[in-house]
């Protein structure tokens, strides 16, 4: 693709992820919960506070994303006025950090609970299917390509880690779970 779609799709690809700074805060305050929630081995603890931050994740962000949407259109054109081309490809990308959002900080707890190789396989998949994603689609429609590519794959991120965290865990790492720990 030529330089200005790159730039473009750059520029709206890090104004959205500001987003991801809930999920960083929430996760980052939450490892140590996690892991002394496993070791101490208080199973319904580590689901309900599982369950918690999952929601401390995913409401924040969705106000965030909104917000940002909102206002994507003068913020991408802080950076030039052909920037505002890629207000499309926003909210494409937008998919993605509301799909990681909705199962908060799964890959902490993962790693907390031992089972970070489980959760580098998920990130391994997950990079394939935007390669392979980013692969196919950008030839064919551009910087909605690589938007749709990166959007799936932070979706089926999300999907692998909620599976991985309730098979290994027995865990529900939803949003919209089913009561405390979602069991």
């Amino acid at each position: 693709r030529p330089p200005q779609d790159v730039a473009h799709y750059y520029g709206a690809a890090r104004t959205l992820m500001m987003v991801s700074f809930v999920a960083f805060s929430v996760g980052a305050a939450a490892a140590h919960r996690f892991s002394s929630f496993h070791l101490a081995g208080d199973h319904e603890g580590l689901a309900d506070f599982a369950a918690r931050t999952v929601r401390w994740t995913f409401w924040p962000s969705l106000f965030a994303t909104v917000a940002i949407l909102a206002l994507g259109w003068p913020l991408l054109r802080l950076f030039g006025p052909d920037f505002v081309g890629a207000y499309p490809a926003m909210f494409v990308l937008a998919l993605g950090p509301l799909a990681r959002a909705s199962v908060g900080p799964a890959e902490r707890l993962l790693t907390m609970a031992g089972s970070q190789r489980a959760c580098a396989l998920v990130y391994a998949a997950a990079f394939t299917v935007n390669l392979v994603g980013c692969a196919i689609l950008i030839p064919a429609i551009g910087i909605l390509g690589a938007a749709a590519a990166t959007a799936a794959a932070m979706v089926f991120e999300s999907g692998a880690l909620f599976v991985v965290v309730r098979r290994r865990l027995g865990i529900h790492a939803f949003v919209f779970s089913r009561g405390a720990g979602g069991r």
